[in-house]
């Protein structure tokens, strides 16, 4: 890759982070602008940039990406329970921030965009099996944000001729993800519980299955995207998960310790009971595939 301006929104963040350092060692000189509400400072690369300012600021957004060739956006309020907690504050950040980087990137010219996405915008289906053929069903306000921003990215690419690729994250795991608050994903909480000595706490019966990807393995997919040949004027969904479907219950056996069963399900109203990815678009149009098998991604963490 030759050397270019990159900026990263939320590029403190677990993601962000990691693309940030992969950029750097690729040569980039890279920008991140982060509001620092959920992001760390200490995951900040030193050799890149920090604009500490709000994706929902739309001057700061076009600040930020002047100049810039590619534009890898991340920033967001990434939990479900949280949207359902605070729908319109969410928004604001999700869908007013998607669509000020969109804007900044056309005033700017920008060459790429890769759009970080989420599996939640498939929610309720019929199958357990995600393929981006599927007809979007969100089960939550997150969900419903994710999809709205993929619709503006279709848009601005249909306008105004851009190129734009938004990344369908499934459930990501992997160093720096948080293990605290109130929103925490299940295999960092598992992990601070079993530090702590406490029962692994399982929502319901645990059968719920999802589908986990490293986040080595999203930086991948996040630099293959920007690198790859791409259609003007018609933005690309993807899909980037591991293919494999892996239950609550078998996450609590392999980091090991007492589980402890919590009935009812809090989460039951806007729970998907099953989810696995098709990540075969995303071989062929990006030539990405996994390489972190679960076993191996959570061995490497505990």
């Amino acid at each position: 890759m030759t050397a270019m301006r990159c900026v990263v929104t939320g590029g403190c963040g677990f993601i962000g982070s990691h693309i940030v350092d992969a950029l750097v060692r690729d040569g980039c000189e890279v920008a991140v602008l982060d509001d620092l509400s959920t992001g760390n400072v200490e995951y900040l690369n030193p050799a890149a940039d920090l604009v500490e300012g709000s994706v929902g600021d739309a001057e700061a957004v076009l600040a930020a990406v002047e100049g810039a060739t590619w534009v890898f956006h991340l920033a967001a309020l990434p939990r479900v329970e949280q949207s359902v907690d605070d729908p319109i504050g969410t928004h604001a950040v999700n869908v007013n921030g998607t669509l000020n980087v969109l804007q900044a990137a056309r005033e700017h010219g920008v060459e790429r965009v890769v759009v970080s996405s989420s599996s939640s915008v498939y929610g309720d289906q019929h199958t357990h099996l995600m393929t981006e053929d599927l007809a979007p069903n969100p089960m939550s306000p997150y969900g419903l944000h994710k999809l709205i921003g993929e619709q503006y990215a279709d848009l601005f690419a249909r306008l105004f001729q851009m190129q734009i690729v938004s990344l369908r994250y499934f459930n990501v795991y992997g160093p720096r993800q948080s293990a605290e608050g109130a929103y925490a994903l299940v295999i960092p909480h598992f992990l601070r519980l079993r530090d702590e000595g406490k029962p692994l706490t399982v929502y319901g019966d645990g059968c719920q299955t999802r589908d986990y990807v490293h986040v080595d393995d999203v930086v991948r997919a996040n630099v293959n995207a920007a690198n790859s040949e791409l259609p003007l004027g018609r933005a690309v969904a993807l899909n980037v998960g591991s293919g494999e479907e892996t239950s609550v219950n078998e996450i609590a056996a392999m980091v090991g310790g007492e589980v402890e069963h919590i009935f009812p399900n809090p989460r039951g109203a806007f729970e998907e009971l099953r989810k696995c990815s098709d990540n075969s678009r995303a071989k062929s149009v990006i030539s990405w595939e996994p390489g972190i098998r679960l076993a191996e991604g959570i061995a490497s963490v505990l």
